[in-house]
């Protein structure tokens, strides 16, 4: 068998494991983030620490994975893309007259993402290339990230940006301006 073959089998194998994977959340949700933790670190992703919970339908950028860093104490809700590449640059060069068919000679850019500690990450939120999320951030749902989000922020829409800081979020709750419930 060729390496080529071979490349090929190990990704489907790799790709098998981990739709088993992402099954065990139905079963058991510790079993789930111990296993898919595992499975993000074998593929290439630096997890530091350990997450409290990423959603099974997280879009992993595959360019190369170990251009993404997550933090501890993190939780990515469902369906958030990283995306650590970007083909647009072809785009600009087509229109300056150096149009460049698919795979063959296309550029692009590639960029890290860094998720620091404690921060969640709400439903559907756009991480693009060279995005670096702060520690204790919590990142509103559809929110488009590009660039630096500093240490202690909550920001939100497209493109997000910073509505608050942590500090006056917490004196909301321990004034009970927002309803609180607590897992059994």
């Amino acid at each position: 068998m060729s390496v080529q073959t071979m490349r090929k089998i190990k990704k489907i194998i790799s790709r098998i494991k981990l739709s088993v994977i992402k099954k065990l959340i139905y079963i058991n949700t510790s079993f789930y983030m111990f296993h898919f933790t595992k499975y993000l670190k074998r593929i290439g992703i630096n997890v530091i620490g350990i997450p409290k919970f990423i959603s099974s339908d997280v879009y992993f950028d595959g360019k190369d994975y170990s251009l993404i860093t997550l933090g501890d104490n993190i939780t990515i809700s469902r369906e958030v893309m990283f995306l650590t590449h970007d083909y647009s640059i072809n785009v600009v060069n087509g229109a300056n007259g150096n149009f460049v068919r698919r795979l063959k000679g296309e550029k692009y850019t590639i960029n890290p993402i860094t998720i620091g500690d404690n921060v969640f990450i709400g439903a559907r939120v756009s991480l693009l290339p060279g995005s670096k999320i702060g520690n204790n951030c919590i990142i509103g749902a559809c929110s488009v990230v590009k660039g630096n989000i500093p240490d202690n922020s909550i920001v939100i829409g497209n493109p997000c940006r910073i509505i608050k800081k942590i500090d006056s979020f917490e004196n909301q709750l321990e004034n009970h301006k927002i309803s609180i419930h607590e897992e059994d």
